[in-house]
């Protein structure tokens, strides 16, 4: 089963094409301060609950949520500082965009 990235809005799945062109993909940390950190930044819901969401096990978010200086690199390898937190593109764009809608449509009702 292929994965997907769970940052709300990404489509990137982990697929061999996705790791040729220079993807890699992360899975949440163990360390409960630093996945605390992941979960507070990817800024998700869950839909049923209306809670924050909490990752399964398989969740991953790939390097486009990362910055360059988040890796380090040895040889060809290049891996995740065991530090970093996601911070690019995530769900902060979203919800600027989401919030914009919302005030249209708060433009368009009539007042009762």
């Amino acid at each position: 089963m292929t994965r997907s990235c769970s940052a709300v809005g990404c489509s990137t799945r982990d697929t061999l094409q996705s790791r040729e062109h220079g993807y890699s993909f992360h899975q949440f940390p163990s360390d409960t301060i630093l996945r605390s950190k992941w979960i507070k930044a990817v800024n998700r819901m869950d839909p049923r609950s209306k809670k924050i969401w909490i990752p399964g096990p398989c969740a991953i978010l790939c390097s486009k949520h990362f910055l360059e200086s988040d890796f380090e690199s040895y040889g060809l390898r290049r891996m995740l500082k065991k530090e970093a937190v996601p911070s690019v593109s995530l769900y902060k764009v979203l919800k600027s965009r989401y919030e914009e809608i919302q005030d249209c449509r708060d433009e368009v009702t009539p007042n009762k």
